[in-house]
């Protein structure tokens, strides 16, 4: 956890009260903290650890898991995610070429990351989308000065964080990681600039209330963008979605997240295939 996330960090539950660096905590030489405690500072004070650089706000919390999102907590999924599967799975996908050099270029014209502001990747997964803001925004973790703009990753598996943080710190990029959950986001109402998901808005279950807890943390202007796959539109991609329904995956058609996403503007919209880019400002 670098120091700068600290401000936009919140307890994960209503009232969402400010935390508070805990003193005895031990930092790395880039000021990263990388052991210790962060206790709200409310009269419940309760006490959440950082180990290895990654805040746990989530502890014993039992979620909805799907088989989908308990295969996500094996390392070697972890591991795999971005080595075998997440550099060509869109060009699998949409059926056109769509590799890193395409998909995060569109990712930061959507999301305009030169603002500055805190900027959230959530359900982030080995963390490839706040990697590509924080290059957009020169979060150099040696830089001499903060950057302009304050990445945040967000997943519930902490095999999933580790990875994106050794992937952060090989390619010196200055991002924050948290255990939480995309249903209940431990961040300051209306502090976000910006938001992303990418494809798991697919997997992680209650749309609607992630959504609801998008709405509460963006600013009036800020952007949320969104990659996702829907419904596909003839019958052998549908009865393959089915089969991958049955492991949590959900294939919605285009009008359901359309509807869900009532409490906010679009901003911009293409899709190719079954995958779709869109950016979205509160309402």
């Amino acid at each position: 956890m670098y120091p700068e996330a600290l401000a936009a960090l919140r307890c994960p539950h209503p009232p969402h009260t400010a935390l508070e660096l805990a003193a005895g905590a031990r930092y790395a030489p880039d000021g990263a903290v990388l052991d210790g405690r962060l206790r709200a500072v409310d009269k419940a004070a309760r006490h959440y650890p950082i180990r290895d650089g990654i805040v746990d706000l989530l502890g014993g919390a039992r979620l909805p898991l799907t088989p989908a999102q308990i295969t996500n907590y094996l390392p070697l999924t972890a591991w795999g995610y971005e080595r075998l599967w997440r550099g060509h799975a869109l060009t699998l996908l949409s059926g056109e070429e769509f590799g890193h050099a395409r998909e995060l270029p569109l990712l930061c014209r959507l999301m305009q990351p030169e603002r500055g502001g805190v900027y959230l990747d959530v359900a982030c997964s080995n963390g490839l989308y706040a990697r590509a803001l924080a290059a957009a925004t020169h979060a150099d973790l040696l830089a001499a000065t903060p950057p302009p703009a304050t990445i945040i990753g967000i997943d519930h598996s902490l095999p999933m964080l580790r990875q994106a943080r050794a992937y952060a710190l090989q390619h010196r990029l200055r991002i924050t990681y948290v255990r939480a959950s995309a249903q209940a986001l431990p961040i300051a109402g209306a502090a976000v600039a910006g938001l992303a998901m990418g494809g798991s808005l697919n997997e992680i279950g209650d749309r609607r209330a992630f959504f609801a807890e998008a709405r509460r943390v963006l600013e009036p202007h800020g952007r949320m963008v969104l990659m996702h796959l829907v419904q596909a539109g003839d019958s052998i991609g549908q009865a393959v979605q089915a089969v991958l329904g049955t492991g949590g995956i959900d294939f919605p058609p285009l009008a359901t997240i359309h509807a869900e996403l009532g409490q906010f503007k679009p901003l911009d919209e293409t899709q190719h295939g079954v995958v779709v880019f869109s950016a979205w400002q509160p309402a």
